[in-house]
C-alpha cells in the first residue's frame, strides 16, 4: 500500500512498481510518502521524519539534485515538496544507467513520457491559430547550419548534454550527446556543481555541429529572438526520436512550430538525380520516383521535389554536389 501511495504522489505509472528502486532510494520513498502533498521547510521535514536536521538536509539536497524532490522560495522561506516521476525519469535517462532497464519497460516509458510531454506542452496547439507565443515554446525555430554557427560565435558559454528524447526513444543509431546549452541562466540551478555535461570551446562546438549536419540531424532551438535576448538551447534532432518533431507532425504545426524561416528551392537544370537529397530529407520533400532520368551515360530514378513538405532544415542543400538546391527565405518570416 505504501508503494501505491508513493506512485500516486509522484504521478508515476503503476508499470514501474517492480522497478521503483531503480529510480528512487528507500530514503526518498519514505521522505515523499511522509511529506505527502505538503511543501515544508527542512526543519519541519526533519521533525516529521523524526531524523537529525543535518541528515534530513543532506537527503533533501541530494533528492533535489536527482529531481526526486522540488524546492521553491516562498515568503523568504525555502520549501521542499515531492517532484514528479516525469522529471525524475528525464534526469535518470540522461545522467544515470537508464539502459539497464528492461527493453519492454523502456518501450512503455517512451510512449508514456511522450503522452506526458504533450500534456505539459499543450500550448503548442495555440500556434495553429494566430501568432504563436514563442516565449513559451522550446525548439522554437528550425535553424540552418550557418545560423547555428552564428549562435556559437555569440554564445557566452557552450555546454553539451545528452538528448533525453534519443535515449528514451532509442529508435535509431544517431549520436545522442547533441544538446547545446548556450546560456548560463538556463542551466538548471540544481545541476550546477555536479559536472553534468561537457563544456566546449567554440572550435570543438563548430566541429561537432558540422559533423551532426553531415550525419543528417536537424538543428532546432532558440529562443526565437536570440539575437536580441542571446542564444539559449539548440537540439540537434532526428525525426525518429525527437518529441518536438513528433508533436509538430501530430499537431499539424509544421512551419509555425518549430518556426521555419526558409524553404528549399531546386534548380531542375542543375539536378543530376543522384538521390542524395531524397536520402537526407526527413520529411519526404525530396523523393525518388519510378520514372528514369537520363544523366549522361547513366540512368537514375528521377528525383521529385514537393516544397509544401519542406521544413526548412537545409540538409538537402548542404549535401547537393551540384548546388542545385538553395535555401530561400519564406516571405515575411525572416527577421
Amino acid at each position: 500500500m505504501q508503494l501505491d501511495k508513493f506512485l500516486a504522489l509522484v504521478q508515476a505509472p503503476v508499470e514501474i512498481k517492480p522497478h521503483l528502486h531503480f529510480f528512487y532510494s528507500k530514503e526518498e520513498i519514505e521522505l515523499i510518502t511522509r511529506l505527502e502533498h505538503k511543501k515544508l521547510q527542512a526543519s519541519e521535514i526533519a521533525a516529521r521524519m523524526e531524523a537529525p536536521a543535518g541528515e534530513t538536509a543532506a537527503l533533501l539536497e541530494s533528492s533535489y539534485r536527482r529531481f526526486a524532490m522540488d524546492k521553491e522560495m516562498k515568503g523568504g522561506r525555502v520549501l521542499y515538496g515531492a517532484g514528479t516521476f516525469y522529471d525524475r525519469h528525464g534526469y535518470c535517462a540522461i545522467f544515470e544507467n537508464y539502459h539497464l532497464l528492461p527493453h519492454k519497460l523502456r518501450q512503455f516509458l517512451y510512449e508514456w513520457c511522450y503522452r506526458e510531454y504533450l500534456k505539459r506542452h499543450d500550448y503548442f496547439k495555440k500556434v495553429l491559430s494566430g501568432e504563436p507565443a514563442y516565449e513559451h515554446c522550446h525548439n522554437d525555430a528550425v535553424l540552418l547550419l550557418e545560423e547555428l554557427e552564428e549562435m556559437i560565435a555569440a554564445a557566452p558559454v557552450i555546454r553539451l548534454f545528452p538528448c533525453d528524447c534519443k535515449i528514451i526513444a532509442d529508435n535509431c543509431g544517431h549520436s545522442r550527446e547533441v544538446c547545446l546549452w548556450f546560456s548560463p541562466e538556463m542551466i538548471a540551478e540544481r545541476t550546477r556543481g555536479q559536472e553534468l555535461g561537457r563544456e566546449l570551446s567554440r572550435e570543438a562546438a563548430l566541429e561537432l555541429v558540422r559533423s551532426w549536419d553531415r550525419e543528417g540531424l536537424i538543428h532546432t532551438g532558440g529562443p526565437f529572438s536570440w539575437r536580441e535576448k542571446g542564444p539559449g538551447v539548440v537540439c540537434n534532432c532526428c525525426a525518429c526520436c525527437c518529441f518536438p518533431l513528433r508533436a509538430a507532425r501530430e499537431l499539424g504545426t509544421k512551419g509555425k512550430w518549430p518556426y521555419s524561416k526558409y524553404v528549399a528551392r531546386r534548380d531542375p537544370s542543375l539536378c543530376r538525380h543522384c538521390g542524395l537529397c531524397a536520402r537526407r530529407c526527413r520529411f519526404q520533400a525530396f523523393s525518388l520516383g519510378k520514372a528514369a532520368a537520363s544523366t549522361g551515360s547513366r540512368k537514375k530514378r528521377m528525383v521529385h521535389f514537393n516544397p509544401g513538405l519542406c521544413w526548412g532544415c537545409g540538409l538537402c542543400a548542404q549535401t547537393c554536389p551540384e548546388k542545385a538546391i538553395t535555401m530561400v527565405p519564406v516571405p515575411g518570416r525572416v527577421e
